[in-house]
């Protein structure tokens, strides 16, 4: 990418990242004002080593407070030269312990961490054992057994294309019509691991999503009332929302 200013000529970088994060000490994702985030956190880093630039870092999506990413991608435009693995090292000498750089990369111009993402996965994790102080920021303590084949029988309704307003935040721009590749129900050992992978999400719709089949799991709603929902296309609206500290982002996917 060219830019020039007063007849002098300029090669802008960009720069691809993939991080992790303990969510459970931020605000979300997402720069706010007077709170901690992950993305302020990683500007400030950025802008110890490009003194002289105002970087913005754009993310493949959004994550709330107490929400966890493993795998999350972001990238920022920069005039800094640099080899492309030493901006993992420079990135990561002034994060704080709960972020880390996993890898960057230097990638062409068309490249967008959030429009050239063509799936997502999540990860929702959930403690049928005995509540555990260690395990309460990472793993929801639920604390209670589930029928985990009426889960499984229950999360087929929302394999495919979809309008899944009845289980997000909407706002009245934003399209809730989303497709959903593959959901798995893992138990091992009391440890249920939900796995959502699908080509976008909107905000709280995997929440939702794990908490309705929760519902379902404790036998307080059924599967045909979950169906009810869904095809109710917002009109009625799913009132369990799981909570955000068993979220992960686990994976962005590209071409």
């Amino acid at each position: 990418m060219l830019w020039c200013d007063y007849n002098e000529f300029y090669v802008m970088n960009r720069i691809k990242c993939i991080v992790s994060y303990d969510g459970s000490k931020f605000h979300g994702f997402q720069v706010q004002n007077q709170f901690r985030t992950v993305q302020g956190e990683i500007q400030k880093a950025i802008k110890n080593i490009c003194k002289d630039e105002n970087i913005v870092i754009h993310a493949s999506g959004r994550t709330d407070a107490k929400v966890h990413g493993r795998r999350q991608v972001f990238h920022f435009d920069t005039l800094r030269e640099m080899p492309e693995k030493q901006w993992k090292r420079a990135i990561n000498h002034f994060l704080p312990n709960d972020i880390y750089i996993i890898d960057s990369f230097l990638v062409d111009e068309n490249f967008h961490s959030r429009y050239s993402a063509i799936k997502k996965e999540y990860h929702y994790m959930l403690s049928m054992n005995d509540y555990s102080p260690f395990e309460t920021n990472y793993i929801y303590q639920y604390g209670k057994e589930l029928d985990i084949e009426a889960m499984r029988n229950a999360a087929k309704i929302f394999i495919g294309e979809h309008d899944f307003a009845s289980f997000c935040a909407v706002d009245q721009y934003g399209n809730t019509i989303r497709t959903l590749y593959q959901i798995e129900i893992e138990n091992n050992q009391g440890i249920v691991t939900f796995k959502l992978v699908g080509n976008g999400f909107r905000r709280y719709m995997v929440r939702h999503l794990v908490g309705g089949l929760i519902q379902v799991g404790a036998h307080r709603i059924t599967k045909e009332f979950l169906e009810e929902l869904l095809e109710s296309k917002g009109q009625k609206k799913c009132l369990f929302k799981a909570k955000p500290q068993g979220l992960y982002l686990h994976e962005v996917f590209y071409k």
